[in-house]
């Protein structure tokens, strides 16, 4: 299967960006997946949530199992196997992640002299997640491995349509 330019562009980048944080932040390999994957109907999420603003206007959003995004919280704060973080030490690490991940598709999508800005991060939590996009929103996910464990990207794009005069 062939992708659109902008969808091949756009997998380039964070392939890029996922992959970076994982091996800079956390020492892990990630596999960039062609196929896509989804998290059993009762499997608890933490998803990460970052809004970028400017010349494109998105939100990444960055998915892992409850389980996985403890061992992160773990790996990423030096903790021992046998600790157990709290729930805001794992959205802290959830959210960052998420955080220097937008940071860097942002500057891939910077124009110069055009301000680009992210939001804060927004973790939610629970089982049966299926987040939604409103009408115009473009919806593209990606799918990352960690041994058996998945990271699913997505990145919801609003594309601006230009006024005609």
């Amino acid at each position: 299967m062939k992708l659109p330019t902008y969808e091949q562009d756009l997998k380039l980048f964070i392939d890029d960006a996922v992959v970076t944080v994982f091996d800079t932040m956390l020492a892990m390999e990630l596999s960039p997946s062609h196929r896509g994957a989804d998290f059993s109907p009762n499997q608890p999420q933490v998803i990460g949530m970052v809004g970028i603003a400017g010349s494109v206007t998105a939100v990444i959003c960055l998915r892992v199992s409850e389980s996985f995004a403890l061992h992160l919280t773990q790996v990423m704060m030096g903790f021992g196997p046998d600790a157990f973080p709290s729930g805001n030490d794992v959205n802290d690490v959830i959210g960052e992640l998420t955080n220097i991940a937008a940071g860097k598709l942002k500057s891939c999508f910077r124009v110069p002299g055009q301000p680009c800005n992210l939001s804060l991060p927004t973790i939610v939590r629970g089982h049966s997640l299926d987040l939604e996009s409103m009408t115009g929103t473009e919806r593209h996910s990606f799918t990352f491995y960690q041994a058996d464990e998945r990271i699913v990207v997505e990145f919801y794009s609003h594309h601006q349509q230009e006024d005609s005069l």
